[in-house]
């Protein structure tokens, strides 16, 4: 009869050990099953922890669970995905449009400064007369 190799018993999950695989689950992306899980968990751990073992921490089993719940309610992720590229295409072309126009206005005010600054000095009007602070308004009641 052939024996099997015993396995040493993988250390006890930890707080932090614990926190690091619900990082993994929170930033999983698509499908998630408990082998996929395992794997991801022996490549940063460098430990081996088997489905029950993870399951049986309620912080692993619920954050496993919303990678499930997640997945489950992408449903047709096709439709969904062409409608958000639809409404981001849309966002892309509004803004393309109005960096266009705020381009064109910042143009259209250099222009204007250009002229102002040209008109200003045919007047002989000093920079310091131009750089003069505006008066300050006078906001009390009027007597009657």
């Amino acid at each position: 009869m052939i024996q099997k190799e015993k396995r040493e018993r993988s250390k006890n999950l930890t707080d932090d050990d614990i926190d690091i695989i619900a990082d993994i689950t929170d930033g999983w992306s698509g499908k998630l099953t408990w082998n996929d899980l395992i794997s991801e968990v022996e490549l940063r751990l460098k430990e081996h922890y088997t489905r029950q073992t993870l399951a049986k921490h309620p912080r692993i089993k619920s954050a496993y669970k919303s990678v499930q719940d997640r997945f489950k309610d992408s449903g047709d992720t096709k439709k969904k995905n062409k409608i958000e590229y639809d409404v981001l295409q849309q966002r892309y072309e509004r803004v393309e449009a109005q960096n266009a126009r705020l381009i064109r206005e910042n143009q259209d005010l250099l222009a204007q400064f250009s002229r102002w600054s040209y008109n200003s000095y045919a007047k002989g009007v000093t920079e310091d007369e131009l750089d003069k602070p505006l008066p300050t308004v006078d906001r009390r009641q009027t007597k009657n």
